[in-house]
Parts: structure tokens; C-alpha cells; sequence
């Protein structure tokens, strides 16, 4: 019987794992290996397998060789415990360290069979990996059709779920492809449309990459300075991503740039420049590209010798990795040198060679197009079979379901008339709170009107008669405002600041040099987008002036700070008046304030929105200071 490993001590275990191996300099990759290996053999769980799957993912540069025996002893162990997931994960992953050593062959087949788990499991988010990889497989080896295919399917998922980062990836894949195909315009159109995703996103490195790729349409159509233009900003991209591969590739094309438009010595520096990242990546694919441009500069420059020491590299390199494309080049220009020596037995030989590799590149295309043939032919093979094994599947479940949809009708029937019922109720429910409100509102008005009328009496009665006018003006103002939204549910926060700097403006003009006052809003606020309800704030406002700066000796000062916070506004008001004294024994509270409380609660009520109101007695924290402090959160009403 098997041992199952608690997830708790497994996770200390492989604390203690790391630990072990962080400190130990000389702890072998053997070591490493035969320990994950060891791991793998114990598990049961699939939170553990999972764990083991992202340790081997981080060792695998340590790994080296053991990285894909290990990925498939874990895809055995998955397989063996039912995990699926763990198992199409690892496949996936032996496929593209497969591709990245140039095994196309195997590569497509641990891509396939993860793609087959996939299909099988519905996973869309692995479906669009599988897709995506086996296009890059068939992109590597210039079969250009099924890549196309294979990225178009990658791209539906991506847009059918919304993942805007898998979407642009596939874009860019696209482009490439296409640029192989010489379809420049539609390969310009998908590099556009994965950058503005890329920008969207603050995706650095797949914009440097779309750059890049642009920058190569253009060196193509013999538009340099803008090719030069496009690969300039992709490298100055790169360097914020600190990626050594994309800088190679990056310093590459620049290079190409200063050749086409004749800089040799430019074009010199970035190719040796690109040569070393390309060292450090061990990349010998793209060293032979940088060996061969560097053979052509020094032919250009008649400096026959290094031109041969470059073409040696290039060759030894192209051999390595059977780049018939670098052969075939290398020898072309070894044919140059030998005609430019007068040596035309040698030039001969050298062009001969770039003919013999030029032919086995047109075999080579011959045979991967009919083995995207066959490939295509498999592929819609699967593909039947599983739509035959799903409608046998939807045979035998069809009885099953009349059932289900028959119980479904019944339920679906019982649940309408108790939805009617809870809707008649809550529209009830509703039509209350909108007459509570109304009413509510009512009540506010007249009560505010009241005490702006006793302010303008004290101007008739004192006979100033240009101060009452100025204040009748502003009064007239104000009485609009508050008729016209009094009857209104909401109304725009900039109106509200208006009305409130309007009824300030008034009290100040009534008791001059008792008070000054200032609104502060936030910069980012939208005053003009925002609706709130309406007069909430006024009775805060008239009991700092009318009570807090009663009988004081200096002058008043009212603050009214206003914020957006996304789902509500912030209205912090703060006066230096004479505070709350703590003194309940008469417990009165003003109409306007019991009115905000019993509207603050049925506008909670109604809209499921928090309300949030608190009041704090400045003194209380700092006996140095008197004052009230009222924040207000006041829910945003949507528009």
C-alpha cells in the first residue's frame, strides 16, 4: 500500500530541500537529479505533484540533461495517479525543450500528445499552448501553412476567453510567419494590433519584439533608415527586460541596417556586439548568421583573410546545427573571395558546394510540404474521431437528459412564480423608499429656506440696500437650485459645489469677518460625470457656521475637502469653531440631522450601497485645538 504525504510536510520538506541545496556550492547536478527523482517516485497528490512540477521548471538549467527525463518520469507519475493536468503540462513542456535543441519531429509529437489530453479534458487554457507551440514548431521549419493554421487556432481561444496577453503573443506569431510568406501588409497589420495590446498591457517585451519585426519589414522593402528607426527603439525596449537572447537578436538587426545602407565598420560593431550574446546564449544558429554578415563586410572592405577566418566559423558553426541556409551563404561568399583571388578553381568548387546546399533546401521544402500534407491529413483524422466520439457520447446521454430537462421545466416553473412574487414585493418595497425620500426631501427644503430668509432680513432691516440686492441675487440663485433639485434622486456633484459655495458665500456676506471658508477638490475628481444625492452636505455646513462659530472671539474657518474614491465620494468637513462640549443633558438634535440620518439609511437600503458618516471632536485627540471634523462617504449613483 502507498504512503500519502500530508501537503503540510511536504511543503517543509521541500523547504528544507531548498535550503539544503542553496547553501551547498558543491551539491552536483547528479545530486539534484537523483533527489527531484526521488521526490517524483513519492507522490500521490496532485497539490504535490504540482509543487514538483514548478521545481524541476526552476532547476532545469542546474538539470541539463537529466531536465527532460525528469519531465517524462513525471509525466509517468502523473499518468499512474490520475492527473491528468501534471501529465499534458509535462508533455508540453518535453516538446518545447525538444524545439529549442531543433528535434522538431519529437517536439511535434509531445506537443500532439498533450494537445490530445487537451481536447479530451476541454482545457482551453493548455488548448491554446498546444496550438501556439505547434505552430512555432512548424514556423522553425519554414512549413508556413500549418503554423498559420495552428496560430489562427491559438488566437481563437485567446479571444474567445478575453486573454489579452496570450492574444497579442499569437499577433506577433502571426506577423512572423507571415513575413516568411512575404505577405508584408496583413504581417504589418497583425505586428499593430499585438503593440497596441502590448502598450495596454506595459508588455516591454513583446512591443521590442513587434518593433523588431517591423523594423524587418522595412529592411525588406529597402526602407532603411526606418528599419534602422524600428530596430533602435526595439533594442532600447530590450534593455529594460534584461534579456541577453533579445539583445543578440536585437544588436543583430541593427547591424543588417549599417550594412544595406553600406556603414561597414558600423555594422562591424553591432555584429560582433550581437556575437557575444549569441556566445553567451550558446546560440551557434545565430553566431553562423553574425560569422557570414561578418565575412561580407570584410570582403566589401578586400580584407580577404579575416573574411576567410569569419567563413570557417560560420561554416563549422552551420554544420553543427544543419543550417543549410548558412552553408549555402558561407560558400557563396567563399566563392566571391576566390573570384576577387583570381583562384577560379576554388571560386568554382565554393559555388558548386552553394548549389549542391541550395538544392537540398529546395528538397527539404518539397518534403515538409508533403509532410504538412499528411500532418493536415492526421490532424482532421483526430479531429473526426473525436466529434464521432462525442455524438456517440450525446447518443447515450440523450435519454438521461429528457429526463433531467423534464424535472428542469417543473423547477424552472416553480422558481418563476416565486421570482414574480419576490419582484412584486420588492417593487413595492421600492415605490416606499421613493415616496420616503420624496417626503423626506420635502421636509429639508422649507426648513433650509427658513434660515436663509432670517439672513436677508437683517440687510432690509439695517437698510442696505446694495447688500440686500447682491444678497437677494445670490438668494434667488440658491432657491432655484434648491426647487429644481429637491425634486431629484441625484444630481451632479458639481452642482452640489455650487449650491454649497453659494449658501457659504451667503452666510459669510451675512456675518462679515466671522468666517472664511474654501473648497478643495481633488485633481483627478470629474465633478461634471459624478451623481450624488442631492442637499446631503448643507445641514453639516449651517451647524459648523450657526452653532461651532457662535460666540467665538477670532475668526472661523470652514474647510470643505472633496475626494473620489471610486465607488463613493469623500467630503471631509472641518471647522476651528468651539466643538461638541460634552454635555447630553439636553439631548436635542436638529431636524436636518435627523433627516440626513433616516435618508442616509434608506438610500443604504435601497441601492446596496455603503454610507459611511463620522463625526470626531478635534479637542478629544488635541487639547490644543477645537473644531469638528465630519467625514462623509456619500455613494456614487451610477449614470
Amino acid at each position: 500500500m502507498k504512503h500519502k504525504i500530508h501537503p503540510i510536510k511536504y511543503a517543509l520538506f521541500l523547504l528544507l530541500f531548498f535550503a539544503l541545496e542553496t547553501k551547498a556550492d558543491h551539491f552536483s547536478e547528479k545530486r539534484l537529479a537523483d533527489s527531484i527523482r526521488a521526490i517524483v517516485n513519492s507522490q500521490t497528490l496532485p497539490d504535490s505533484l504540482e509543487l514538483t512540477f514548478g521545481l524541476i521548471r526552476e532547476k532545469r538549467n542546474i538539470l541539463g540533461d537529466d531536465y527532460i527525463p525528469l519531465l517524462k518520469q513525471y509525466a509517468e507519475r502523473a499518468k499512474s495517479t490520475g492527473y491528468v493536468k501534471g501529465e499534458m503540462k509535462a508533455y508540453d513542456f518535453i516538446g518545447l525543450q525538444y524545439r529549442y535543441n531543433e528535434n522538431y519531429n519529437t517536439a511535434y509529437q509531445y506537443h500532439n500528445m498533450s494537445l490530445e489530453l487537451a481536447i479530451r479534458e476541454k482545457d482551453s487554457a493548455q488548448l491554446f499552448y498546444n496550438y501556439n507551440n505547434l505552430g512555432q514548431v512548424f514556423r522553425k521549419q519554414d512549413i508556413t501553412d500549418l503554423a498559420i493554421e495552428y496560430f489562427h487556432k491559438a488566437l481563437a481561444i485567446s479571444d474567445a476567453v478575453g486573454n489579452l496577453r496570450s492574444s497579442s503573443y499569437s499577433m506577433n506569431a502571426l506577423g512572423t510567419t507571415l513575413i516568411l510568406q512575404k505577405d508584408y501588409d496583413r504581417a504589418m497589420s497583425y505586428f499593430q494590433q499585438s503593440s497596441d495590446i502590448a502598450r495596454q498591457r506595459n508588455d516591454t517585451r513583446t512591443l521590442a519584439y513587434n518593433y523588431g519585426s517591423i523594423g524587418e519589414i522595412f529592411l525588406i522593402k529597402e526602407q532603411n533608415d526606418s528599419a534602422m528607426y524600428y530596430f533602435q527603439v526595439s533594442r532600447d525596449l530590450l534593455l529594460k527586460t534584461g534579456s541577453d537572447e533579445g539583445m543578440g537578436v536585437a544588436e543583430h538587426l541593427i547591424g543588417r541596417a549599417y550594412l544595406a545602407n553600406g556603414e561597414y565598420n558600423k555594422a562591424k560593431e553591432k555584429f560582433e556586439q550581437a556575437l557575444f550574446f549569441h556566445q553567451k546564449n550558446k546560440d551557434l544558429r545565430y553566431q553562423s548568421y553574425c560569422n557570414c554578415y561578418l565575412s561580407e563586410i570584410a570582403i566589401a572592405q578586400k580584407n580577404y583573410t579575416n573574411a576567410l577566418h569569419y567563413l570557417d566559423l560560420a561554416t563549422s558553426q552551420a554544420q553543427t546545427v544543419s543550417s543549410l541556409k548558412n552553408l549555402m551563404t558561407a560558400y557563396t561568399n567563399y566563392a566571391e573571395i576566390y573570384k576577387k583571388q583570381n583562384q577560379w578553381e576554388k571560386a568554382y568548387a565554393a559555388m558548386h558546394k552553394s548549389h549542391i546546399y541550395q538544392d537540398s533546401i529546395i528538397n527539404e521544402a518539397n518534403n515538409k510540404a508533403i509532410q504538412a500534407l499528411e500532418i493536415r491529413f492526421e490532424t482532421q483524422k483526430k479531429e473526426q474521431q473525436i466529434e464521432l466520439l462525442t455524438t456517440e457520447n450525446e447518443l447515450k446521454n440523450q435519454r438521461l437528459r429528457a429526463g433531467i430537462i423534464l424535472l428542469a421545466v417543473l423547477l424552472v416553473v416553480i422558481v418563476m412564480i416565486l421570482y414574480i412574487l419576490q419582484i412584486r414585493r420588492k417593487q413595492a418595497r421600492l415605490a416606499q423608499n421613493d415616496l420616503q425620500q420624496k417626503v423626506l426631501r420635502s421636509q429639508m427644503n422649507p426648513h433650509f429656506i427658513f434660515n436663509v430668509l432670517g439672513s436677508i432680513q437683517n440687510y432690509i432691516m439695517g437698510n442696505d440696500t446694495k447688500k440686500a440686492a447682491n444678497y437677494l441675487a445670490q438668494f434667488a440663485s440658491l432657491t432655484r437650485s434648491t426647487l429644481e433639485y429637491s425634486a431629484s434622486e441625484s444630481i451632479a456633484l458639481s452642482d452640489e459645489i455650487k449650491m454649497l459655495a453659494n449658501y457659504m458665500e451667503l452666510e459669510k456676506m451675512r456675518k462679515p469677518g466671522k468666517f472664511n471658508f474654501e473648497i478643495i477638490t481633488s485633481e483627478e475628481l470629474e465633478a461634471d460625470f459624478i451623481r450624488i444625492p442631492p442637499m446631503m452636505i448643507q445641514p453639516f455646513i449651517e451647524n459648523a457656521i450657526k452653532h461651532g462659530f457662535n460666540n467665538i472671539d477670532y475668526r472661523g474657518q470652514l474647510t470643505v475637502k472633496i475626494t473620489d474614491k471610486e465607488q463613493w465620494v469623500e467630503f471631509i468637513i472641518e471647522d476651528n469653531g468651539k466643538g461638541i462640549k460634552a454635555n447630553p443633558a439636553t439631548g436635542h438634535r436638529s431636524m436636518a440631522m435627523e433627516i440626513f440620518e433616516k435618508r442616509r439609511k434608506l438610500i443604504q437600503q435601497k441601492h446596496k450601497k455603503e454610507f459611511k458618516f463620522e463625526l470626531t471632536n478635534l479637542y478629544d485627540s488635541n487639547s490644543s485645538v477645537t473644531g469638528v471634523r465630519i467625514v462623509i462617504n456619500i455613494p456614487i449613483f451610477d449614470v
